[in-house]
């Protein structure tokens, strides 16, 4: 939930002080949200190929971490 408030769904990035944006670009919610503004409005707080780069970027590793894990079998009961 806190990766969602920071994802700017609510304001623009540029209102935050300097450190809470620092915070708001390693999120990847982020990207997904202004890519989103990007598509509805043509305005971002980031280049759109950047959130996109991001975002397929973010999908991967965590799809790569999910595989990984589910061929480990880790946690999982037999």
């Amino acid at each position: 939930m806190p990766l969602t408030f920071l994802a700017g769904v609510f304001y623009s990035m540029h209102t935050l002080p300097p450190f809470w944006q620092a915070v708001s670009r390693l999120n990847p919610f982020f990207y997904a949200v202004d890519g989103f503004r990007y598509g509805f409005f043509g305005q971002s707080d980031v280049a759109p190929a950047a959130s996109l780069a991001f975002a397929t970027g973010a999908f991967g590793a965590l799809s790569w971490l999910t595989l990984h894990l589910l061929s480990r079998g880790w946690k999982l009961r037999h």
